[in-house]
């Protein structure tokens, strides 16, 4: 069975990624990551579309980038709740942020058998959306319930990157 395979990623350089990204707007120091003001404002200043599209179209998938395409499809409940501020949902997007930060097609092959994490694109994805929303520098000192509350990140999201300094 093939699966998707990336360019080989640590935690360590994606957590330098957003940081960068995030120093790229001014956004360094904002504990509140604003994920939907940036894919409307600021996504097709990176050369990068977005489409709300129906849930009926989009099936089980929350939201889709085509790197190739220059498009991020999110489906229409998925961005009225991160419009809402609904955690699953403001993952959901700066997930797929991730994707197209990180996945251009010249960075993305076919594997055969099992891809281990760090060559993983949901991996990588999932790990720049919770260094995105809750970066190392700032959150620290946080409990996972601050965490949760100041970053508008899921208990269950915030738990995991608290752990990840705190094991």
């Amino acid at each position: 069975m093939e699966q998707i395979s990336v360019s080989p990623l640590s935690q360590k350089a994606i957590r330098q990624i957003a940081r960068k990204f995030r120093k790229m707007f001014d956004m360094e120091n904002v504990l509140y990551f604003p994920i939907v003001q940036f894919i409307e404002w600021c996504l097709p200043e990176l050369g990068m579309e977005y489409e709300i599209v129906e849930v009926g179209e989009m099936k089980n998938a929350y939201g889709v980038t085509h790197t190739g395409k220059g498009i991020m499809q999110i489906r229409e409940d998925t961005y009225v709740g991160a419009c809402e501020g609904k955690p699953r949902n403001r993952f959901t997007l700066s997930h797929e942020l991730g994707h197209f930060l990180l996945h251009t097609p010249d960075r993305v092959s076919f594997a055969r058998g099992k891809v281990p994490a760090y060559m993983n694109a949901e991996w990588q994805a999932n790990t720049f959306a919770a260094e995105l929303m809750a970066p190392y520098y700032l959150i620290y000192n946080m409990s996972v319930e601050e965490i949760s509350r100041g970053c508008g990140m899921s208990y269950t999201a915030s738990k995991i990157q608290y752990s990840k300094y705190h094991g």
